[in-house]
């Protein structure tokens, strides 16, 4: 067994812990922050863990997600509130108790960090000390800045930046968006928005409880984002926005989000930075739950651009993808409601464990978001071992606008339900209108 490395810090007795659970690591306790019900506990660690878990109220089962961990809890004798269970750290876990989705516990373990961590004094550095509660407004970054929230920090606060080049967001604290209920003015904020960046790295933090979409570059290229979480109950809450860029990598995040938990679009919402193309854009190995609306896995709607093209979503799993019950949403969607040639999509090693609406939406389409009077193409989609492990197989639907904008270049190679391929569409409840060269792969 690895020895166990493991990173945690209290915050400021003015936060307030979570009253439905508590968390011991190795018998250590960890605090266990709380949004809008759901409780979070933020470290950072390597190794095998014991994790312990003890509950407000008894449970009859419970369930760890990711279920690709295997991991097989047991209960304590402790009248049916104590769950313990061993992972190999990092992780990013939603422990769900009793079947209740509303409020889970989320574990989030980072790997520990790499980089030195910024001096404080430096004229570069904005620097937020651990064990502390921030009110800082809007941190705006310029070239070169680091913004550095320390382990145990909680900073309410939106991040800015407009044409600055090699910036960066690192830590293991908080940002917080959750002021926004007592101010109305901070609603139409979006949480983070670096826009005509050049060179943006997001590192290590935790957002959460914004009034609107969460991260958003937007015309950006070169950004990185990597081993964030974000936590969102807001209605419009997006998780992750990729507006406009290139050349963007999001590798072990985790988003609980009420709407899109990834969306990438071209639309100038939130910065008149025009509607770029979007290209080379790389999401991996990450956890995605996808609460009542929006979807999980989102290109569109908004796609006012010439090209949307060269996107992978690769080793992801989708624990919740809930149903939202307007027609809208899905799993795996793309939404072209404007003029843009969507290419070059690839969906990859991907495991869903419920997906109560559409699996697959892929269309072409006037909607209430569209602008551009022109409609789009969608070509060349490729789905590789998709796996859907739980619940119910939802009905997909493949289909264009017209007869010169249709869907065109479908594949499907290595899709399952329950361990058994899925060969054909009838097979895997699909609805083909208005599309062309949709082919499932042995």
């Amino acid at each position: 067994m690895l020895q166990a490395t493991i990173q945690s810090s209290f915050p400021a007795a003015a936060i307030e812990a979570s009253d439905c659970y508590q968390v011991r690591i190795d018998g250590q306790p960890v605090f266990v922050y709380e949004c809008q019900g759901a409780g979070y506990a933020v470290l950072s660690g390597s190794g095998t863990i014991t994790i312990e878990i003890e509950t407000k109220d008894c449970f009859l089962e419970a369930v760890v997600r990711p279920l690709r961990h295997g991991i097989t809890p047991t209960q304590g004798a402790e009248a049916g509130k104590v769950l313990r269970f061993e992972i190999e750290a990092p992780a990013k876990l939603s422990v769900e108790f009793d079947g209740d989705i509303r409020t889970p516990l989320f574990i989030w373990i980072n790997p520990p960090e790499t980089e030195v961590r910024p001096d404080p004094a430096d004229p570069t550095v904005r620097y937020y000390k651990g064990g502390e509660v921030h009110h800082a407004g809007e941190i705006r970054l310029q070239d070169g800045e680091t913004l550095y929230i320390e382990e145990g920090a909680v900073v309410h606060g939106r991040v800015t930046a407009d044409g600055a080049s090699h910036i960066a967001v690192r830590g293991r604290g908080i940002l917080d968006g959750s002021l926004w209920r007592e101010n109305e003015g901070a609603k139409k904020y979006a949480m983070m928005l670096p826009a005509r960046c050049n060179g943006v790295t997001i590192e290590g933090i935790t957002v959460v409880d914004g009034p609107t979409w969460h991260l958003v570059p937007t015309a950006c290229s070169n950004v990185r984002i990597e081993n964030v979480n974000v936590l969102t109950f807001a209605g419009t809450g997006d998780g992750i926005d990729i507006v406009g860029c290139e050349d963007v990598t999001v590798e072990n995040v985790f988003v609980r989000s009420k709407d899109d938990c990834i969306a990438i679009k071209a639309v100038d919402y939130f910065h008149k930075a025009g509607c770029r193309d979007v290209k080379r854009v790389r999401v991996s190995r990450s956890v995605f739950f996808n609460a009542e609306w929006g979807n999980a896995l989102e290109i569109g709607y908004e796609t006012r651009a010439e090209t949307i093209s060269d996107i992978e979503f690769s080793d992801c799993d989708i624990i919740h993808c809930q149903f939202e019950g307007y027609e809208s949403g899905g799993t795996f969607t793309i939404h072209n409601g404007d003029r843009a040639v969507v290419q070059n999509v690839l969906y990859s090693n991907i495991r869903v464990e419920a997906s109560e609406e559409k699996l697959v939406d892929i269309k072409i389409q006037f909607s209430q978001y569209s602008r551009d009077t022109e409609r789009g193409q969608v070509r060349n989609i490729r789905f590789r071992d998709i796996a859907i492990t739980g619940g119910l197989l939802p009905v997909s639907i493949i289909r264009g606008y017209d007869g010169a904008h249709m869907i065109d270049g479908v594949t499907f190679s290595g899709i399952s339900y329950l361990g058994e391929p899925l060969t054909s569409t009838n097979a895997a409840k699909m609805v083909v209108e208005l599309s062309k060269n949709v082919r499932f792969e042995q």
